[in-house]
């Protein structure tokens, strides 16, 4: 078996780069078959990938070494490849929410032996989206989320996340960005069609399209999501008053029981089509996009992962 690591050694505030240095330092001594890349600009980790599973044999494996976004550009390098090799994953990100679903350890070293200690690819569900403006298709192994998430998300990104990461206190900025964005978000027209099915909604806040549970660094969002069950989880939210947000966010980050609510629209589909009304910003593994308005089909897939 081969390893092919693509390491973004800014990821989590650099934290990455100590991540990687350790995992480096335990392939040497173990004489494992490697070789290692790094990334040198947003994006380039899907160029990496594409152009490693185009070349190699089937007994290679591709592995992330960085944060969900990190993932996020490998997993489309790869489904974009002659080759879909599979996929190993180092967590060294802010988040880390694909990690915390299948429990892989933030232990750079546990998670790397957990990964050679591997005997063969496990297959597991992934998220496909065509955008119906662009015509392209983009995967994930997290979610799609638009509106009040990816506002947050914009919001942490861009008003000191990173620097807080250096002292471990990256939650502060998402807690900054919860409160700004609480008040700012208004509600926009968003259109759903499940099978034959269709829903339209005038007031719409918060759209989740997620394939595990947790979105924001171990918020649960859908806790009834699985990488196995050949679905993904809508879970929708339309404006409401503030002490109801206040109570549904509570249930969010504690009980998960926030799908039982009224408020709270909640499915699980094997492909769905969405489109919104105005430009909203979207998320994808935590990658923020737009402002934009979108039209998108989004429906299930399989990819092996080595881990």
């Amino acid at each position: 078996m081969k390893y092919f690591f693509i390491v973004n050694r800014h990821a989590g505030a650099d934290r990455s780069a100590n991540v990687w240095d350790e995992v480096h330092q335990l392939l040497v001594q173990k004489k494992i078959n490697f070789d290692a890349v790094e990334t040198e600009y947003p994006q380039h980790a899907i160029q990496l990938a594409r152009d490693f599973a185009d070349q190699e044999e089937p007994d290679s494996v591709v592995v992330a070494v960085g944060g969900d976004g990190t993932l996020l550009e490998v997993l489309n390098g790869v489904r974009n490849s002659k080759n879909h090799l599979p996929i190993g994953y180092i967590p060294a990100g802010s988040g880390n929410d694909f990690a915390r679903q299948l429990e892989i350890s933030a232990d750079p070293t546990m998670a790397m032996q957990r990964m050679v200690n591997t005997r063969e690819a496990r297959p597991l569900d992934i998220g496909a989206s065509l955008s119906r403006r662009d015509g392209m298709v983009r995967y994930f192994t997290n979610n799609i989320g638009i509106g009040f998430d990816a506002k947050i998300v914009h919001k942490a990104n861009t008003n000191g996340k990173s620097s807080l990461s250096k002292w471990h206190l990256e939650s502060m900025a998402y807690i900054s960005a919860i409160f700004q964005t609480l008040f700012q978000q208004k509600g926009f027209e968003f259109d759903l069609e499940i099978d034959d099915e269709k829903f339209h909604f005038e007031n719409m806040f918060l759209a989740s399209i997620t394939n595990i549970e947790y979105f924001g660094g171990g918020v649960g969002i859908a806790p009834k999501a699985s990488l196995t069950d050949g679905k993904l989880d809508i879970v929708l939210a339309e404006k409401m008053t503030t002490p109801k947000f206040v109570q549904l966010f509570a249930q969010l980050v504690t009980k998960g029981t926030h799908l039982d609510r009224p408020e709270v629209f909640f499915r699980q589909v094997e492909r769905l089509k969405l489109v919104t009304g105005e430009a909203e910003y979207m998320q994808v593994n935590g990658e923020s996009f737009g402002p934009s308005r979108y039209d998108l089909e989004v429906w299930v897939e399989q990819q092996d992962f080595w881990m």
